[in-house]
């Protein structure tokens, strides 16, 4: 196959406009003459031969429902469940080469091919300009849209990096509750663990990327100081990816001190990625995090992730196959959380902005909580104001979601799922008042760790994929039904101008609810 590209006035004739970048808003263009040196780490990501069977296979493994329920692939059935056609690959290879290009297989069935290409061969292949954008400092190289030919076009999903603006640095926020303290003692008593540990028997991993780093040293003090007399993880975490070691950060330490007081008795893996490339330009370090992930095959069931930003950042073509992505791991019995956010309703210029990965229907996402008095006796706690939450623009309502009532004739992914305690933390070295969803997300991530452990030892399957199961037995959470998110537009039924109101049943601050261990594992029990 021969590649001829002609332009004509400025346009590219026989090429498809693959992406554009979304709204930059908080990226500014700084200049575009500096773009051309230096080198990017491409990566291509070729559509599936059977394109919706992942999401088939997922229905059938996580509905507790289904007769397949439990029954979660291999991750070599999984690639060739979501495997590109062999004539797909050649066609992105020959017009690859056509620049001097030679793609390399990221995955084991080709469905993500990459390369190191110099800017101005990255600008020739995909007829863009690199500019460079700035954002506190920060600098990345990104394009504001890329074509390709025709017959690449229509088998390939997205090349990255290219038009996405990456998540700007979630900084921990500060919070305080009247004196409050989320310690993993008072959290395993405000969710009925108490002394429930795990026995070895499964793992569970938090995420860092951006350069937020782990230290042994501070989390060693963490749980010297606040699990004397509980067990706290087991063991010193796995480390895994190019940026696990450095400088500790508050959102790092978090997560994997939170994930490891929550699951005593559960092992723990800390997944850092930098997002450097060889020149110290900036990469997708998420993407390389979710190749990593199906390159491995026997990574831990639960991944907790506080991560997010504005869901229109994604192209919707980005976004359809980041959904593949995760359904990936579904299917394998792996169970994603991701923080709702920390930005309420989420406004902006008058308009609500849904939140990603948070909106995916794949994945769990999880709003914030804070204390009440009678704390920490299960059941005290109201929504917290920075819960993000509310309706997906780009995605439906899922089928597991379809006797949510809190919206009035509602066709989109609502969202968060559940929620936890989202404020008054202790983070060694940083010390407490920490507050954030990224907060809620490792403390719920530990909860399921704790279940899949008890599953495992009975024999059974981890729970993967969490929703259908979750949204099928509500029950098993604690109701919030008090509180409010802030940063709203005003307007509707369940708004104020401050935001979205905690309701009975579903609402768009703390979803479902909160876990209640003992409840959960009950119903965790009665699944085959």
């Amino acid at each position: 196959m021969v590649f001829r590209i002609v332009a004509v006035g400025g346009v590219v004739v026989g090429s498809v406009l693959l992406e554009t970048r979304g709204p930059s808003r908080k990226w500014r263009v700084v200049a575009d003459d500096d773009a051309s040196p230096g080198e990017l780490e491409l990566m291509f990501f070729v559509k599936a031969k059977k394109p919706g069977r992942v999401f088939e296979v997922l229905e059938a493994v996580s509905n507790p429902k289904s007769a397949s329920y439990g029954q979660h692939l291999s991750l070599e059935q999984v690639n060739e469940v979501v495997a590109p056609a062999a004539e797909s690959i050649r066609v992105v290879r020959e017009w690859a080469a056509a620049f001097g290009v030679t793609l390399e297989a990221l995955t084991a069935n080709g469905d993500a091919l990459g390369a190191t290409v110099s800017i101005g061969v990255a600008e020739r292949m995909l007829a863009c300009k690199y500019r460079t954008f700035e954002h506190e400092g920060r600098r990345v190289r990104r394009a504001d849209n890329y074509s390709v030919p025709e017959a690449v076009a229509a088998v390939l999903d997205m090349v990255a990096p290219t038009v996405h603006l990456p998540a700007t640095k979630r900084s921990a926020k500060r919070g305080s509750s009247a004196g409050y303290e989320n310690t993993p003692k008072n959290l395993r008593e405000l969710y009925s663990v108490n002394n429930e540990t795990g026995k070895n028997a499964t793992s569970v991993a938090v995420t860092a990327f951006l350069e937020e780093y782990y230290s042994r040293t501070d989390l060693e003090s963490f749980w010297a100081e606040y699990c004397e007399d509980i067990v706290c993880g087991e063991g010193l975490p796995v480390l895994v990816g190019d940026a696990t070691v450095g400088s500790p950060g508050v959102e790092s330490m978090l997560d994997i001190e939170t994930v490891t007081g929550m699951a005593g008795g559960v092992r723990s893996e800390f997944w850092g990625f930098s997002g450097r490339s060889k020149d110290d330009a900036e990469n997708e370090p998420f993407l390389k995090w979710l190749v990593l992930l199906s390159n491995t095959s026997d990574p831990p069931p639960v991944f907790s992730t506080s991560y997010g930003e504005d869901e229109d950042s994604w192209s919707e073509n980005a976004a359809a196959r980041l959904n593949v992505e995760f359904a990936k791991q579904g299917v394998r019995g792996i169970s994603l959380l991701f923080a709702s956010g920390d930005e309420g309703a989420n406004c902006e210029d008058g308009v609500l902005v849904p939140e990603t990965p948070a909106s995916s229907p794949y994945v769990t996402a999880v709003g914030g909580t804070a204390p009440v008095p009678g704390f920490p006796a299960p059941g005290s706690e109201t929504a917290i104001g920075l819960s993000s939450g509310g309706v997906s623009n780009y995605w439906s309502l899922p089928s597991y979601q379809t006797n949510i009532t809190y919206f009035a004739n509602q066709t989109g992914r609502v969202y968060p799922d559940v929620a936890a305690q989202a404020t008054d933390f202790c983070v060694t070295p940083f010390g407490c008042g920490v507050a954030g969803t990224s907060c809620a997300c490792p403390t719920f991530a530990g909860v399921v760790a704790l279940l899949n452990d008890r599953r495992l030892r009975a024999n059974k399957s981890t729970l993967g994929f969490l929703n259908p199961f979750l949204y099928q037995n509500p029950d098993a959470l604690t109701d919030i039904t008090t509180g409010t998110s802030t940063n709203g537009c005003g307007g509707g039924a369940r708004s104020t101008t401050t935001g979205w109101a905690a309701a009975p049943g579903w609402d768009a601050v703390t979803g479902l609810g909160t876990p209640d261990f003992s409840r959960l594992a009950v119903a965790v029990d009665s699944l085959p």
